[in-house]
């Protein structure tokens, strides 16, 4: 079967992501961007880089009409009620997430993870093992066209892989953050402004280098099962309870 006729919710279960293309309105994604960038050229620190980059940039902007509107008024909610149940769903403001151009100067192997596990930015609690979540929405606000452009990049499967590995070795399995394990290669997505791409919590990912003249834009949004509470450890090693997959 030709790639663009299969299913996409095959393609989620199997490869841990799907990639829709154009799914996100133009208004919408030139409204964030005018929003992103008025942000930048006025509230703008750059003491603060670190923690924009591992955070959020445009801190206050998370959870205004601008940046939600990428989220509740573009197709990714019907994608989502299908698979899961919007209602059944919490989200956070959205992550304003930067990649800037030149911030590497040779093209660099791209390194996975997934969310949640602390590190000395990310503003995990270092007395966590882990803060999980059931799904990440990423919408591209501008064209990536090449490798090494700050691509989404993904390991295709690698969610399967990882629930095994936790299934085998609990959770000390994440006592010195994130398993380095086999994955597979990885993959980095060529995207267009309203291209936003659904993965499953658990699918090993991270941004390439930008290696290319322009800044990467992106806005990425957590989801997760309102039940999920003290759960947290079954949804590791159960990976698709509460999907309808």
């Amino acid at each position: 079967m030709h790639p663009a006729l299969e299913d996409w919710r095959i393609r989620l279960r199997r490869d841990g992501y799907a990639h829709f293309r154009g799914l996100c309105p133009e208004p919408i994604i030139a409204a964030a961007r005018v929003a992103i960038d008025h942000d930048l050229s006025t509230n703008y620190d750059p003491q603060r880089e670190v923690e924009y980059d591992k955070r959020s940039y445009c801190p206050d902007l998370r959870g205004t009409p601008p940046v939600m509107a990428l989220l509740l008024e573009s197709g990714i909610v019907a994608k989502l009620d299908n698979v899961i149940g919007f209602d059944r769903l919490g989200y956070d403001g959205g992550q304003i997430a930067l990649r800037r151009a030149g911030n590497a100067s040779e093209p660099e192997p791209p390194d996975p993870h997934i969310d949640g596990l602390p590190t000395r930015f990310n503003g995990v609690s270092s007395r966590v093992l882990f803060t999980n979540f059931t799904v990440l929405v990423g919408i591209y606000l501008n064209p990536v066209r090449t490798e090494f452009a700050g691509n989404f990049t993904v390991w295709p499967g690698s969610h399967h892989i990882l629930e095994a590995h936790f299934r085998e070795r609990g959770p000390e399995a994440l006592r010195n953050g994130m398993p380095r394990i086999p994955l597979g290669q990885p993959v980095q997505l060529m995207t267009e402004p309203g291209d936003v791409v659904l993965c499953h919590y658990g699918l090993a990912h991270t941004a390439a280098a930008n290696l290319s003249a322009m800044d990467r834009y992106a806005v990425y949004f957590r989801l997760w099962l309102k039940d999920l509470g003290d759960r947290r450890w079954h949804f590791m090693t159960h990976i698709w309870d509460g999907w309808h997959l």
